[in-house]
């Protein structure tokens, strides 16, 4: 290869490696020193669906944490997430009245299957509109308010993203095989003890 060839080739592959850089994105903190949760999040500039938002942020890990679609608790925690994280952009969120119209509840994270106890809607908000809206964007309006959005199986991607959340260590597989194997050891020992 050529002296001015393999340079160039060398200058192209550090250009592809700054625009990448460039585009990757690390989860910001809401440190416990602020008044947070020690939480970190990471907003996904990715039209998707509601759904496949879910799916997709379910399968993130970050540091040694499992991602979820984010899950909004107060209202410090939506100003957070909404302006330092997302940066003011729409924003999926998991909450969801998908099944029980009316009846919010998140559908992801530690507080899965939980009813939202903080929301934060803009004014008319949630007015299921359109042939019914299931699902949460933040950032509608003033404020970084919640909207609903999307119908059941509808393929609605509107949001402009979504916002991931890493809270809770991925489990290591060989610890849960090594612990459930030790449970079922105890369990067949106290029978036998049993007899």
């Amino acid at each position: 290869m050529h002296k001015k060839s393999f340079s160039r080739l060398a200058l192209s592959l550090f250009a592809v490696a700054g625009v990448q850089a460039a585009h990757a994105a690390d989860p910001v903190q809401w440190t416990v020193g602020s008044g947070g949760n020690g939480h970190y999040y990471l907003y996904v500039d990715t039209n998707l669906t509601w759904q496949n938002a879910l799916a997709a942020a379910g399968t993130m890990t970050w540091a040694g944490l499992q991602g979820h679609l984010a899950t909004i608790t107060s209202a410090a925690e939506d100003n957070f997430a909404g302006a330092t994280a997302a940066g003011g952009r729409l924003a999926w969120i998991a909450a969801s009245d998908d099944g029980h119209e009316g009846s919010w509840t998140w559908r992801a994270g530690p507080e899965n299957g939980q009813a939202l106890t903080y929301f934060n809607w803009s004014p008319g908000e949630p007015n299921n509109c359109c042939n019914g809206e299931n699902y949460v964007h933040l950032n509608w309006g003033a404020g970084g308010s919640w909207n609903d959005h999307g119908g059941p199986g509808d393929n609605v991607a509107f949001a402009n993203g979504y916002l991931v959340e890493f809270s809770a260590p991925v489990p290591e597989p060989t610890s849960v095989l090594l612990s459930a194997l030790g449970l079922g050891a105890l369990v067949v020992r106290r029978r036998l003890q049993g007899r």
